[in-house]
């Protein structure tokens, strides 16, 4: 322990002397009246015990339990209302006295560093940060397993992200796929050019003889355009190159032209198709559109299925979604050439015009081989730069120093560049190319630990400043959850990103940058928990017009209103309630609202609409709250208090018995019912009087966000009236809306710093964290609660700057 932690730990057990009296004469005496009957020996009401706690907070290890202790004295949820209450001279004197001890603590574990040294890149970060690194779109962290989230819900949190050697074997390999792809040698192959012939007639699917579509080249709602070639090829770029145009009018969204494509073995009835991509189709009159690809990135035939065999399938539609169903289908006898030329008459459905949506018209599609261009491809020329030669050691140590620099994202060592040198003399020893050395070399440099880890080694066992690489990196994770671009590392480089201005003016061009939208989806979904959208699987019978679509639709309004707000500079308050949303074409119909005409979101007013406001007045929000059937008031509320107020409630016990069997009919009972029956049952009623009347508020919307007078299941009244902490009777989302801004703003409000703050350590905060918590959530009310002020706060505090 150094010098300083030694002296502050002798003033602080020399104060504690003076605290345990207080405690003994103030405090103990206030718990023994009004806690210990329900958190004592005898009962732990919430799994929480308070005559046992150590008083000694700045020594001892209880420190969080009291703060959890004091959130609830305060929210005035302890005691319960059915309880005697306490005076305010015994609320004043235990609340000060865990205040002061809790500070005394935090100032003590603030000089003592003792935070994770390694961090591993998520497989977000891994994604962003591959692309960026060699510019190749590639799916790169397909094979990775999932990651883990904290209890914050993040998962970036260093505690939560452990590494198995499977990952460090799938890193290995889906570095060498892609250097594969980047790196070449020699002459480059012939480009050609193959006209594609469309396949008429009703085409069927992947490994399936289900019905895919009409082969038309007129695309609107239905039909697809479908065409094959052969000789497909096994390695290469490629290009899918259509001539078409659109019949859109004035007013309309573009329509989205989507390729798929892949093989088809001759004699066989085997498809195996994957997206390419998809371009807009702006157009009135015929135009080129490419869309291109890396051939071994999609699906791969067998080694042993004969060239001459392997055929190429290219599929076209328009991927235009406005919400609307397709026109009704009638039968229509058509003639359909099989491969042998014979033709017969089959019946297929055929979809009528729609005037209402644009179509694209193909005219002609061309399948290009060997699409480059230029040699060496661009992406080569990154690492290996022009001139430079295989065959020359100094190059060789150039190249290889150069990319590991970038990879690593800091300088390297002369003692690491002769390492990795030695590595690659080896292995060229045993390959056939010196390009093949290289790649293998580099690849193994993507599976290292300097890679794969955000490293902030500790020198002593106390907090340390960062320097300017270790910050650049933390800076760019946050904003970008990638790698420092040039500028930011050429700071790093000089040591001037240490100087406040510079930090505050990288600060201000990284969070304009649009690579910071990747912070906005991945903050957003991770604090509001948006994937639980697609854990809710809609029953089909009970909503039989629900299209899946809505449900990324759903999480998109979400994240589109959280960059609103921060593009906007507006107050975070709206997250609570606000007088607008951002919709989309499909989801403005499903909400039955006036919107755009298009798929992308645009600000929507909600004044006179009866639309609520508000992340709690989403779409997502109810989903996620569901069973996909019918509300979910459990689920609701849980959320609320996560994600929300930072206050998660306990989980129910492991062996606290159901009481659905013991209840007669209990099935047919109304979900508000069903909760009044578990809070008469004493092993539930403690933790469901606090939980159930969040999400009860919520009971005017159902599974699928729309407002609703009766139940799903049980055809029941809905009935949204409820009593909130602190005996706030209200009825509906409105008048929830208007308690937590009104009893609970202070409470958001640093909990969304809380989530925030911890988004941008990597961590979860700690009890040393807490003064700057609450130094945060006051600047955050006096700058009226915007988000880009507390994210510069946050950069330019001791906790972001330190480790």
């Amino acid at each position: 322990m150094n010098r300083w932690v030694f002296i502050l730990s002798f003033v602080f057990f020399a104060a504690f002397s003076r605290s345990d009296e207080a405690f003994k004469k103030d405090v103990l005496p206030v718990l023994q009246k009004h806690c210990f009957a329900c958190h004592g020996d005898k009962k732990q009401k919430g799994d929480l015990r308070l005559d046992t706690l150590d008083p000694d907070i700045v020594q001892g290890t209880t420190g969080e339990r009291w703060h959890d202790a004091l959130n609830k004295i305060n929210l005035g949820e302890m005691p319960p209302e059915e309880e005697p209450s306490m005076t305010a001279s015994e609320r004043r004197k235990i609340t000060d006295w865990i205040t002061q001890r809790l500070k005394a603590a935090a100032d003590i574990r603030r000089n003592a560093g003792g935070q994770a040294v390694l961090r591993r890149l998520n497989r977000t970060e891994y994604q962003y940060t591959m692309t960026d690194l060699l510019g190749l779109e590639m799916n790169y962290s397909e094979n990775l397993p999932s990651d883990a989230s904290s209890p914050e819900g993040f998962k970036n949190n260093g505690a939560s992200l452990g590494m198995a050697a499977l990952q460090i074997e799938t890193s290995l390999q889906t570095a060498r796929r892609a250097f594969d792809s980047i790196l070449v040698n020699g002459s480059p192959a012939k480009k050609e050019v193959t006209q594609i012939n469309q396949i008429k007639g009703n085409i069927r699917g992947p490994l399936s003889k289900n019905f895919i579509g009409f082969s038309s080249d007129r695309l609107g709602r239905v039909n697809y355009w479908h065409g094959s070639f052969n000789n497909l090829p096994r390695k290469g770029r490629f290009s899918i190159r259509v001539k078409a145009y659109t019949d859109r009018k004035s007013g309309q969204p573009a329509p989205l032209l989507s390729a798929q494509y892949g093989y088809f073995v001759s004699g066989l009835t085997l498809n195996i198709i994957s997206d390419a991509g998809e371009i807009p189709i702006t157009s009135n009159s015929p135009e080129y559109y490419e869309i291109s690809g890396i051939s071994e990135f999609f699906p791969q035939p067998m080694a042993n299925v004969p060239d001459d065999k392997l055929n190429g399938i290219i599929s076209l539609r328009n991927a235009l979604y406005d919400g609307e169903p397709p026109p009704k289908a009638v039968d229509k006898v058509i003639e359909v050439k099989n491969n042998k030329g014979k033709v017969t008459k089959k019946k297929v459905k055929s979809y009528p015009e729609d005037p209402g949506f644009p179509n694209i018209i193909i005219e002609s599609v061309e399948f290009v081989r060997n699409d480059y261009p230029s040699w060496p491809p661009p992406l080569h020329r990154r690492i290996i730069h022009e001139g430079e030669d295989l065959t020359n050691s100094n190059h060789i140590k150039n190249i290889i120093s150069r990319f590991l620099r970038r990879a690593w994202r800091r300088p390297i060592s002369e003692g690491e560049i002769s390492k990795w040198l030695a590595h690659f003399e080896f292995i060229r020893k045993q390959t056939d190319t010196p390009i093949a050395a290289l790649k293998e070399t580099l690849s193994a440099a993507l599976a290292s630990p300097h890679f794969l880890y955000l490293s902030e080694p500790l020198q002593s066992d106390k907090r340390r400043k960062l320097n300017a690489h270790e910050l650049a990196s933390r800076l760019s994770y946050f904003l970008w959850s990638s790698m420092p671009d040039e500028e930011l590392s050429a700071l790093a480089d000089s040591g001037r990103l240490l100087e406040g201005p510079i930090l505050q003016k990288q600060f201000e061009r990284m969070l304009d940058d649009s690579k910071s939208d990747r912070f906005i989806k991945e903050f957003c979904g991770q604090w509001l928990d948006l994937e639980g959208v697609d854990r809710v699987a809609i029953n089909p019978a009970v909503f039989k017009n629900f299209d899946n679509r809505l449900k990324s639709d759903m999480a998109g309004e979400t994240q589109a209103f959280f960059k609103e707000i921060l593009r906007s500079n507006t107050s975070s308050l709206q997250f609570i309630d606000a007088d607008f949303t951002m919709l989309n074409a499909s989801l403005a119909k499903h909400y039955g609202l006036a919107g755009p005409k298009s798929q992308k979101f645009e600000r929507v007013s909600l004044r006179g609409s009866g639309r609520p406001g508000g992340v709690l007045g989403h779409a997502s929000t109810h989903l996620a709250g569901s069973d996909g059937v019918d509300s979910h008031p459990i689920k609701r509320a849980v959320w609320i208090r996560e994600r929300l107020l930072h206050d998660p409630p306990n989980p129910p016990p492991p062996d606290v018995p159901g009481v659905e069997e013991s209840v007669p009919n209990f099935d047919k009972l109304s979900v508000r019912e069903q909760l009044a029956v578990h809070r008469k049952k004493e092993a539930c009623a403690d933790c469901h009087r606090g939980i159930d009347p969040w999400g009860i508020a919520l009971e005017e919307y159902g599974a699928i966000g729309l407002r609703r007078e009766k139940t799903a299941r049980r055809k029941k009244p809905v009935s949204a009236e409820t009593i909130l902490p602190g005996n706030h009777e209200i009825s509906g989302l409105a008048d929830l809306q208007k308690y937590l801004l009104n009893e609970r703003r202070e409470q958001f409000s640093k909990a969304l710093v809380t989530k925030l703050l911890t988004y941008a350590l990597g961590r979860s905060v700690e009890l040393a964290d807490d003064p700057l918590i609450e130094e945060l959530t006051a600047e955050f009310a006096k700058d009226e609660y915007r988000l880009s002020g507390l994210m510069r706060e946050i950069v330019m505090s001791r906790s972001f700057l330190s480790r």
